[in-house]
């Protein structure tokens, strides 16, 4: 008579938990650095297209300057000429467009209000928020949300500053360096981010 061997339901209950905590571990761990990583493609995403628009366009008008062309003399037709755009919030209030509640720092500082934008701010087709405006320097300053109203609404997650060159549009940073992990702005992370951790989310 063949003997046949099995696990019992106290052997299989324990692999069981054994997995259990493992994953219970783990998963969290895989899901926030995939989630860092979309957040940082989303971004270099938003980067290159502004830059590439901003190229085009120089080319189109024959402009050696990207402040000598007519999109950086009106950045609303920067962006509604160059971009397709799902919604447009006017300079009155960002609601649609950024997170309606207050942005916070990756060290939990909430910003001091919500955010505005000097001008109009805009949602692209793949569901960026940015706002442009000029700095001192005349450069163009985008403030970015990558997935717009979406969580986690964290400067250095899904919250960017950087700049276009009035020069040549290359991209650039916000000109402010600061502590990406302790400010709700978003400023310097943009520079710790593409600057000084190749685009590596390990902040």
């Amino acid at each position: 008579m063949n003997k046949k061997s099995a696990f019992t339901l106290t052997e299989v209950l324990i692999t069981m938990g054994v997995i259990g905590i493992i994953s219970a571990l783990t998963v969290p761990t895989l899901v926030s650095n995939y989630q860092r990583k979309a957040l940082t493609v989303q971004l270099r995403k938003v980067v290159n297209d502004m830059s590439n628009a901003a190229d085009m366009l120089m080319t189109e008008e024959g402009k050696a300057k990207f402040s000598a062309t007519t999109g950086y003399n009106n950045l609303d037709n920067f962006v509604t000429n160059h971009f397709k755009i799902l919604k447009t919030c006017d300079s009155n209030s960002t609601t649609g467009c950024f997170a309606n509640e207050k942005y916070r720092s990756i060290t939990g500082t909430v910003a001091d209000a919500t955010f505005s934008c000097g001008g109009n701010s805009y949602v692209l087709a793949d569901s960026a928020a940015i706002c442009l405006a000029k700095d001192d320097d005349g450069n163009v300053v985008v403030t970015t949300d990558t997935n717009g109203q979406e969580g986690p609404n964290i400067a250095g997650r899904d919250l960017f500053i950087f700049t276009l060159s009035a020069a040549d549009g290359t991209p650039g940073f916000s000109g402010s360096s600061g502590d990406c992990t302790s400010n709700a702005t978003g400023t310097g992370c943009y520079e710790l981010l593409a600057g000084e951790n190749n685009w590596t989310m390990n902040y």
